[in-house]
């Protein structure tokens, strides 16, 4: 709704994310080391099974299969994500509407609809709080795969150091060997050669391996870390702020019900200075906090505050000092008008 101030609510912002990006990272890393040392392997008679060869190229095929599904998961997340963001402005509409219409109603009209929005808001929260800890663990499974590959690297440049040293081993006893014939001094130097150009092939696959594989995945770690910190912190944010709203809105509840089982009217919003306080709802607050900027960087405690003192019925001017210690102009006129406040 419009007033003097000139400007009107809007919709609550839809917020989304996914580690796809990082989770193709991952992947393509692992697969690009893998076919590394495959090929440094094939190079070397004898260094490695068959057998291990097989069971790499079938991990790598598993590791592409599951990027593959980790893809469409994100896509599915934003998908639903999306959804809820227009299920979001549905709402919005309707508090708009509520508020318009928020002085003809009576008590148990306007409870009731209380009531209806605390339940739909409270469960959105929910189900996107389970979609993070859902995030949460497939980050940290993601983190213990890297671990993973890196002790495989680490077992691989402890395989590729005995090969060098049983080649200049080989090496050295070539160089001693002594022959009696043009055709055998040959047929050593060929033998000294081959064995020379396997150490060089040796050496760089081993280089390769301590500054390019293994960097990279500790790399990845200490990002999967970063991540699920990040994660774990807006678990709790979103939990503290379930517990809020739940509080609130039972507590504006109680004080909005009639005595005497009357049908006195409730009177949401429009405190004037000198009137009694009457309770504002809850959902309604949390609304006019979130589509207010500036409010977005507020720690907890102070969106907690600022939140329970709105909904217990306080100017809003009253509400910003207690909570900001000082009364932000832009936050104090959108307050106001979304929550058709006077004061």
């Amino acid at each position: 709704m419009n007033d003097q101030w000139g400007r009107s609510g809007s919709g609550r912002p839809a917020s989304g994310g996914g580690i796809g990006g990082m989770l193709f990272a991952c992947v393509v890393s692992l697969a690009l080391g893998a076919a590394g040392g495959y090929g440094a392997f094939r190079m070397m008679d004898g260094a490695v099974p068959t057998g291990e060869i097989e069971e790499r190229g079938q991990r790598i095929a598993d590791l592409a299969k599951e990027l593959d599904a980790r893809v469409a998961q994100v896509e599915e997340n934003t998908q639903k994500a999306q959804a809820l963001s227009e299920e979001n402005g549905a709402l919005q509409r309707q508090l708009d509407a509520l508020r318009k219409n928020a002085g003809t109603g009576d008590a148990a009209a306007a409870l009731a609809e209380n009531a209806r929005l605390t339940g739909k808001i409270v469960p959105e929260l929910r189900n996107e709080l389970e979609l993070a800890k859902q995030l949460v663990a497939d980050a940290e499974a993601l983190k213990k795969r890297a671990e993973e590959s890196v002790r495989d690297r680490d077992r691989q440049l402890s395989l590729r150091a005995d090969e060098i040293a049983r080649l200049e081993k080989a090496l050295t006893a070539a160089r001693n060997q002594q022959t009696s014939s043009q055709s055998v001094e040959k047929d050593r130097q060929a033998a000294e050669d081959a064995l020379r150009r396997e150490l060089e092939e040796a050496q760089r696959a081993q280089d390769t391996i301590r500054t390019t594989d293994l960097p990279a995945l500790r790399d990845e770690i200490a990002r999967k870390e970063k991540e699920i910190a990040e994660l774990k912190t807006r678990n709790a944010s979103l939990t503290a702020r379930i517990g809020a709203l739940e509080s609130a809105a039972r507590a504006a509840t109680v004080r909005g019900e009639p005595e005497g089982g009357g049908n006195k009217p409730v009177v949401i919003d429009n405190q004037k200075p000198g009137q009694a306080r009457d309770p504002r709802s809850a959902v309604l607050v949390a609304l006019a906090i979130d589509n207010t900027p500036g409010l977005d960087r507020l720690s907890s405690a102070q969106r907690e505050q600022l939140e329970r003192t709105l909904v217990s019925g306080e100017c809003v001017t009253k509400a910003l000092n207690s909570a900001l210690q000082r009364v932000p102009v832009l936050a104090l006129r959108n307050l106001m008008r979304d929550l058709d406040s006077d004061c």
